[in-house]
Parts: structure tokens; sequence; C-alpha cells
């Protein structure tokens, strides 16, 4: 999956693979993981960091905490590997029709 350029999902228009924009229809290209993903992991970690804060003794809670900060980067690093070749196009709320 080396592709160079991928079809634009409105017009068609072969799109670069690092364009920000469709030359067609300017519609604006995002990439990689979507946003709710990288909220998930954030919650999960302050989670997971509060469970082995509270789990661990009440001299070092820090150690939790670093847990949960671990958690996170691995997370979000799993999550940009998974979705390398992601892309979406997204239009403007203004420029779609009434």
């Amino acid at each position: 999956m080396n592709r160079t350029h991928h079809p634009c999902t409105h017009c068609e228009t072969p799109v670069p693979r690092a364009a920000g924009y469709c030359p067609g229809c300017q519609t604006k290209l995002c990439g990689g993981a979507p946003r709710r993903l990288y909220l998930f992991a954030l919650v999960a970690a302050i989670a997971i960091g509060a469970a082995c804060a509270s789990a661990l003794p009440a001299t070092e809670p820090w150690a939790g905490w670093v847990i949960g900060l671990a958690a996170l980067v691995s997370a979000w690093g799993l999550l940009d590997q998974l979705h390398v070749n992601r892309v979406s196009f997204r239009r403007n709320r203004t420029d779609r029709p009434d």
C-alpha cells in the first residue's frame, strides 16, 4: 500500500500523498488516526495512572502516574503506526450545498 496518489472522494481527482488539499475541489486532506481515538487513549491512560497510583504504597503514588504516562505514549505511538496510511477528505461545512 505504497501509493503516491489518492483519489479524492468528492471529485475523483488524483491527489498527491503529501498534499494538504485536493487540487480539484479544495477539500482538506486529514491523515492519521481520528482525534477521538487519541482522546480515548488519553482518558484510558489517566484511568490506568489513577488505578496504579491507588494500588501502590502511599509513599510512591507518582509511580502510578509514570505508568499512566508510559501507557499514553505507547497508545499514541501504536495509533500512529496503525493509521499511517489512513487519509480522509473533509469539506468545510460552508462548502456543502444547502
